[in-house]
């Protein structure tokens, strides 16, 4: 008994320790509202990277599973709310199509988010600073207590969603909001894949 103790708080621990990983993704595949994106999705993909204390890399990815002409806009996201302030800055990847970002309440689609951040919509130029299919961007975030972390939160409101994210440019000029999902860690997999068996094999005995 007290080993089987044992084995299930050093499994707690360890799923612990995986929640305070340094990486937060986000998979945008469903449909929240509006028309049905042509490709596959996940249609984008955000990686949260701790990159130095207080500050956090996002790299948003347009996946070219995503059919041209379909570009991305303003996403929204949810901030843990000891966050109070986040300056951000385009440093990698299509740079030009960042246009601002801003830390406060918003309502979109019947949800409420903590925190949003527009793209280019311009055609100028066939569209060139937009986030197009296969187009990715890298933003660095700084903000007092500020991780990765940070951004493992539901909107309120409406039907809870980790993130929002504007896809346009769909066949015969629709959108879609679509949201977003987190994608668990391998680290968080394992554990949990450990004691799904370790249940199974006390089942057996």
């Amino acid at each position: 008994m007290k080993m089987h103790y044992l084995a299930v708080v050093g499994a707690t621990m360890a799923i612990g320790s995986v929640a305070q990983a340094a990486t937060f993704t986000l998979n945008f595949t469903n449909v929240y509202t509006g028309d049905t994106p042509g490709g596959t999705g996940p249609f984008a993909t955000a990686v949260f990277t701790d990159a130095a204390a207080n500050t956090v890399n996002l790299v948003l990815t347009h996946n070219s599973t995503s059919l041209s002409p379909q570009f991305l806009t303003l996403l929204r996201l949810n901030v843990e709310p000891a966050v109070a302030s986040i300056t951000t800055t385009a440093i990698g990847g299509k740079t030009t199509a960042f246009q601002s970002s801003a830390l406060g309440s918003a309502t979109d689609a019947g949800t409420s988010f903590d925190f949003r951040i527009d793209f280019g919509t311009s055609n100028s130029g066939g569209g060139i600073n937009r986030l197009n299919s296969g187009d990715s961007i890298t933003l660095q975030m700084v903000g007092t207590g500020l991780t990765a972390s940070s951004f493992d939160a539901y909107s309120t409101g409406g039907t809870p969603t980790q993130g929002l994210l504007h896809l346009q440019g769909i066949a015969g000029g629709g959108s879609s909001k679509l949201g977003g999902e987190a994608v668990p860690e391998p680290a968080t997999i394992a554990v949990l894949a450990g004691l799904g068996l370790a249940a199974a094999r006390r089942r057996k005995k």
